[in-house]
């Protein structure tokens, strides 16, 4: 493995046609991704084709690789969800068959006590790992595809879920209850200067909480990035960050401060909101954004930006971990490879 150098590895060998997903653990170990035709395959940081497995024709939409055990990780392929220990793959552990439609994303608790599935149908089961059941069902308040799903940091029973139907939903979980909703095409009214943001409508594409809870960040079809403060009870928009010319497919916490996006205009762009205070301070806006604030979002994101990095296709999926002193990411793009490069 390259260490803190400028060499990207490729893995190869493993997908035949798109891989859509990709986890590991925090250190880059037992590295899974997912592809189309529900192929899997478990990688090691060099890049090594460990094992693949084909559990059922339909896409690998997403994985999650366990961070309390050592050899669990789930798998969504389809309607269903399958865990698997890595010490013995010619089976499944556990199988659940609570959903519908196709699943979008699977994602776990802190204690992964509770597994979320959210689908095609708009819909999100929540799952009681430890009873083995189906625990709730969240619905009703998506009108369209749920696309991504998001615990909420040290709040057990709270997560927050985005769709194709540009609403950001906070939901309580446990009675269930929806505790707020936004939509993001009133936040996002952009004025007509901007131009190619104009063109697609702000579809929340993927979800992404920092460390210490602070941050919310939502990756959106319009290009933008959304950042939510989540300090309070009540979360609230807190700025937007213009750094694509096309539709965000990923946005990814590295570190409490620090995040990277990426999507459909192949680049990957690091940001830094330690320099938000550079920027000027928030104005009152009426009927929603006013060009004032967006030119505010303008600067904020001049002064965020750390780097871009050109990429050679669009990208399904990042992974950050880090090994010793050194960042990398895992991209998961169109291809049949998956990249792995210091950040």
């Amino acid at each position: 493995m390259a260490e803190g150098g400028d060499i990207n590895i490729k893995f190869t060998g493993g997908h035949t046609d798109s891989a859509l997903c990709v986890d590991c653990k925090a250190d880059g170990t037992r590295i899974v991704s997912g592809g189309e035709d529900g192929e899997v395959c478990l990688w090691d940081r060099n890049g090594t084709l460990l094992h693949k497995l084909h559990p059922q024709p339909d896409d690998c939409t997403s994985v999650w690789v366990s961070k309390m055990s050592d050899n669990l990780f789930y798998i969504a392929c389809g309607t269903e969800v399958k865990s698997f220990d890595d010490r013995n793959l010619q089976q499944s552990v556990e199988n659940f068959e609570f959903n519908e439609e196709e699943i979008n994303q699977i994602v776990l608790d802190e204690k992964e006590h509770h597994l979320a599935a959210c689908d095609d149908s708009g819909e999100v089961k929540i799952i009681s790992l430890q009873e083995k059941r189906l625990y709730k069902t969240l619905r009703r308040k998506h009108t369209n595809i749920c696309s991504t799903a998001c615990f909420r940091y040290k709040k057990p029973w709270e997560i927050l879920t985005g769709g194709m139907d540009c609403n950001l939903i906070h939901w309580d979980f446990s009675r269930p209850k929806c505790m707020n909703q936004f939509n993001m095409q009133e936040l996002q009214d952009a004025p007509s200067d901007l131009g190619a943001y104009m063109v697609n409508p702000p579809f929340v594409h993927h979800l992404s909480m920092s460390p210490d809870g602070k941050y919310l960040a939502c990756a959106l079809e319009n290009g933008f990035v959304s950042v939510f403060d989540t300090t309070k009870k009540n979360i609230s928009e807190s700025l937007t960050l213009h750094g694509h010319t096309q539709g965000v497919s990923q946005v990814v916490f590295i570190s409490e401060k620090k995040l990277v996006s990426s999507g459909n205009d192949c680049v990957i762009v690091e940001w830094d909101l330690d320099q938000i205070e550079a920027a000027p301070p928030p104005m009152e806006a009426t009927n929603g954004h006013t060009s004032v604030l967006h030119s505010r979002n303008a600067q904020i994101s001049e002064n965020c930006r750390v780097q871009e990095i050109q990429h050679h296709e669009k990208i399904n999926w990042l992974k950050y971990f880090r090994n010793g002193d050194n960042g990398f990411v895992i991209v998961a793009d169109q291809s049949a490879e998956l990249t792995m490069m210091p950040l």
